[in-house]
């Protein structure tokens, strides 16, 4: 359950920076991942406050929900995330962790 926890943290707070790294290791042409980039974060959101929208905001990370090509994206960094861990485990930089 908690690993379930942490990956819908991860969805919101993954870091545009990295998306464009794994894009450009998959060999993504460069208009295409300008593209991708662009459509991350160009996006602007406003909330209710006491019953009023606050002005206008944008973030500097996560990807959106109910985007069809979010979960493609978040899959491929959860990827890239896999083999990073699993490099720095062999080369004892990272100890794994026990499931008891």
């Amino acid at each position: 359950m908690a690993w379930k926890i942490y990956l819908s943290k991860a969805y919101d707070r993954l870091s545009w920076n990295f998306i464009e790294v794994v894009l450009n290791e998959v060999d993504l042409p460069a208009s295409l991942i300008q593209l991708i980039m662009e459509y991350v974060s160009s996006v602007t959101y406003q909330v209710f406050v006491n019953e009023e929208l606050t002005s206008t905001f944008t973030r500097s990370n996560g990807i959106r929900q109910g985007d069809p090509l979010s979960p493609y994206r978040f899959v491929l960094c959860i990827d890239k995330l896999s083999h990073l861990i699993v490099e720095a485990a062999g080369k004892h930089i990272w100890k794994p962790m026990k499931a008891s």
